[in-house]
This record gives C-alpha cells, structure tokens and sequence, in this order.
C-alpha cells in the first residue's frame, strides 16, 4: 500500500503516519506499507503522477495551496485515489465530497476516529483495484492466475483475456508481484496467484480452473508455511472488516 500524506506540520504528519503503521499491523500484517510525507501542496504535485498511490492524506489548511486546491489539482489526473482530508474544522465537508473524498478526519483526533475512518474507505477494495503495466498494457492483479517464461518471453496467464505475452525479463515482472503476499514462486521462472488456488496437492498448486502448476520439493516447507499463513492472514481480514 502506497500512501502520501500532505500536511504543513511535521507533528501531523508522524501522527497519521504512526496511526497507519498501527492500523496496518493489527488488520493488514501482510501489507507492505510505504509512506511518502510533503509540507506542502505544491511540493506534492510537483512529483505527482496518476496511479502512484493508493491513498492520499491532505490537511485542509496549509500554506500556499489548500487542502480542496490540492485535491482538485489530483482529480484533474487521476479520479480513482482515495482522498482522505484532515482538518480542525467541518466547514470544508461539503467541497470534500465533491472532490469524492473517501474519508473526512477532524483533528485532534484519536486512534479509534483514525481507525474507523480506513475501516470505512474498504482497504479491500483499494487492494482490489491493484494492477501493474507489461509494456502498453494495463492488469489487474486480481486477473492474473499464473505467469510463467517462454522463451524470450514472460507470459501472463489471466482469467479473462488468456495469455498474454512480453518481452520483457522475468526479474522485472518478479519485482512487480512479489511485493504482494498473494503472488507465490513456484519455481524458477513461475510465479503463482494464491487468491486462484484450491489447495496445494502434494508437490502441486491446484487452481481453481483445474491447472496444476508443480512447486520446488527442496522448498516444499516454506511455501506450504507462506501458503496457509496467507490463507489465515486473508480469513482474519474477513472476520475484521
């Protein structure tokens, strides 16, 4: 999860920041968290690209451009990142929601407003929304059942565009996936999506589809260890949200 938070008072800022890693390590353990902070509106745009983060933090009142400046300015490029705005007073609400702000924070706030702010953004849906980008193309991660070499070739495996293949070293697509704890390597050259796994059978993945994809008998221990402390970590989210 890739969050910037952008907020004119450094004290604001490691508080949200302290905030997210509790929040991260009691309801997502798995998630890797990466956090950018910025003082300022300006400074934030002046890096800023579409689909760089999945959650943005903006204090309401600052120097220079507000928080609702700031944000119109995102929406202008990318319509889909959560917003959420914190702020020591009401009276930018209605603006928020205009910019389809996903979550409204007033300071002070504690940890239990804090929490129940990112409980109501859906994190789920946020992961669920997550894709990576093979040459022109654009994939979700939840599409991707396996990835394999061939050749000069990755290939990608989707649910529903089939194969899909691109030169491209396999490194790059294993920097890509692997930073998230449902993608598995099998073996080398073969990386799996656990969220299409039936179960493991013996030395193999069963997918859901019927494809059975072999794994390393020497690391067999550890990816039956990674496979169900995913599995448990996934059935703990559920029962949490």
């Amino acid at each position: 999860m890739k969050v910037a938070v952008i907020d004119d008072l450094s004290e604001c800022r490691n508080e949200i920041q302290d905030s997210l890693h509790r929040f991260f390590a009691e309801h997502y353990a798995d998630e890797i968290l990466t956090i950018e902070d910025f003082s300022s509106g300006e400074a934030f745009l002046s890096t800023f690209r579409k689909d760089t983060y999945d959650l943005i933090f903006i204090d309401q009142y600052m120097d220079g451009l507000s928080g609702i400046e700031t944000a119109w300015k995102i929406r202008q490029s990318d319509e889909l990142v959560s917003l959420v705005f914190v702020t020591t007073s009401r009276d930018h609400a209605i603006d928020s929601y205009q910019v389809k702000a996903g979550g409204y924070l007033l300071k002070p706030f504690s940890y239990a407003d804090f929490e129940h702010t990112l409980s109501m953004l859906s994190i789920a849906k946020i992961r669920n929304a997550r894709f990576i980008c093979l040459e022109e193309d654009r994939i979700l991660l939840r599409e991707i059942l396996w990835c394999d070499v061939d050749g000069h070739y990755v290939q990608v495996h989707t649910e529903q565009r089939g194969i899909r293949r691109y030169r491209i070293p396999f490194s790059n697509l294993t920097a890509m996936l692997l930073c998230y704890p449902q993608f598995q390597t099998c073996y080398k050259g073969c990386i799996v999506n656990l969220d299409h796994v039936e179960r493991l059978d013996k030395l193999d993945f069963l997918l859901r589809t019927g494809k059975r994809l072999p794994f390393s008998k020497r690391d067999r221990k550890k990816i039956e260890m990674n496979y169900h402390t995913y599995l448990f970590q996934k059935a703990r989210e559920e029962d949490l949200l």
